[in-house]
């Protein structure tokens, strides 16, 4: 008697179980979509890092806002930089960021820059991408700038 009545119930199981999966993915699909609406506004943002007029290639430069997630960029072969806020997305977070320029993962960098002056600090590209970078532009920075919305250059040429 208990063979008969699980085989009369198995055939009206889909009928109450598919719209109840149907109900749950519908009430999914708009949280889903409210993960791009979270995200704050942006400014494109670009610009070149030079130290004596001279590029700094390899460079690591960081927008970081009061709060909320920082933007980031490196710099190419002629100094210039553009920021990536997450991912495939452009952009640094509108309004005061404290500005971090240092030296990339993986790049060389100066074991001990206590005696180089001047021009000494910035070596040929052709010889090393490597500029000793002063703790006042990196972690230490005091470097700050207010990203406006549309496109933003903050060029820098640093000094030893």
């Amino acid at each position: 008697m208990t063979e008969h009545i699980s085989r009369h119930r198995s055939p009206n199981l889909p009928w109450v179980v598919l719209p109840t999966l149907f109900t749950i993915a519908l009430l999914c699909i708009p949280a889903g979509c409210q993960s791009a609406s979270d995200q704050p506004e942006l400014g494109l943002v670009s610009g070149t890092i030079t130290a004596g007029g001279q590029p700094l290639p390899g460079v690591a430069v960081t927008f970081v806002p009061e709060d909320g997630r920082p933007a980031m960029g490196k710099t190419d072969e002629s100094g210039r930089y553009q920021l990536t806020y997450i991912r495939d997305t452009l952009g640094c977070k509108i309004g005061p960021n404290r500005v971090e320029i240092g030296a990339s993962e993986g790049s060389e960098e100066a074991e001990d820059d206590s005696e180089l002056e001047g021009d000494e600090l910035v070596q040929s590209p052709t010889k090393s991408k490597t500029f000793v970078i002063p703790a006042r532009y990196n972690i230490q920075s005091e470097l700050t700038v207010t990203v406006q919305p549309g496109e933003n250059t903050f060029d820098f040429d640093l000094k030893p």
